[in-house]
């Protein structure tokens, strides 16, 4: 019988293996061969060219707009991140509250996520064109503007990407820490209330302790999807005006389909990939750590 159990469990697991190792790993592996490689495509075609180490890798500390899009993805990440914590963490704590109608509530407040990146975008279009925007409308109806104002200017691009991006993401963040915060029992809080604690004092000792790992969750997913996105600044600003809105992996992006430099362009997304493991590897360290 154990026999048949090992059997049965190679014939499911493999399979998976396998898979995996076609759809991710293989994909992966052979970028990291590009990005050591000269890789163009030319007049002639596709070129692979001869082995150059980690000449794409230094290529990219002399390329300035490698440090301007890096700076506008930190930037935009770190937004995002701030963002999603506190509106998840709001969400979390208002539905973990006995409201009427909370079954319709929390329909409401999960429907952001249900949409792609690609129509929120268009969503903030509809909000913040200079044109026909909603919110211009409203604010010549007012007459507190004469004409449409530029929402999306060199100045706070970024920010409006933050703010649409983490509108898509915080509800699924809100529902990881609402499913925490419904295993506390109640009488850590009444504990806390007879000793004389605080909200932020109950909030520190008591909540916090228990959502820290679905924090982390949070944390981590918000970090590694900011940190990849390219539909939101490609359709809402075009990474403009100029590259203001442009984060590193739209840069990326760009290095392969308009400059065709496949070799550059691999290595600009493994040092990305780099930058974002060390990132949520902090979360990991700050958030499991022991007191």
């Amino acid at each position: 019988m154990a026999g048949d159990d090992t059997r049965l469990g190679l014939a499911l697991v493999v399979p998976l293996i396998i898979l995996e190792f076609v759809v991710a790993l293989y994909p992966m592996a052979y970028s990291f061969w590009l990005s050591i490689h000269s890789a163009t495509i030319g007049a002639h075609g596709p070129s692979i060219g001869a082995f150059v180490g980690l000449a794409n890798y230094a290529k990219a500390f002399s390329d300035p707009l490698v440090e301007q899009t890096a700076l506008v993805s930190v930037r935009f990440v770190v937004e995002v991140v701030a963002l999603v914590f506190f509106i998840g963490m709001g969400l979390a704590l208002l539905l973990n509250e006995p409201l009427p109608g909370k079954s319709a509530l929390k329909v409401i407040i999960i429907l952001p996520w249900a949409l792609s990146e690609f129509a929120v975008a268009i969503t903030g279009r509809f909000f913040l064109d200079s044109d026909y925007g909603f919110l211009n409308a409203i604010l010549i109806d007012l007459h507190l503007e004469k004409f449409g104002y530029l929402f999306l200017n060199a100045q706070n691009s970024v920010e409006w990407l933050s703010i649409f991006y983490a509108w898509n993401f915080a509800p699924i963040g809100a529902f990881f820490i609402l499913s925490s915060l419904q295993t506390i029992p109640e009488d850590l809080y009444k504990a806390a209330k007879i000793d004389g604690a605080s909200i932020f004092s109950r909030f520190r000792k008591v909540t916090f302790p228990y959502v820290r790992y679905s924090v982390l969750i949070t944390l981590v997913l918000a970090t590694i999807q900011a940190a990849g996105s390219v539909v939101l600044a490609f359709e809402l600003t075009g990474g403009g005006p100029g590259f203001a809105s442009t984060p590193i992996t739209f840069y990326t992006f760009k290095v392969f389909f308009d400059d065709y430099n496949y070799g550059y362009g691999s290595a600009l997304s493994w040092m990305t990939l780099g930058c974002v493991a060390c990132a949520t590897t902090t979360y990991f360290i700050l958030l499991t750590r022991r007191k």
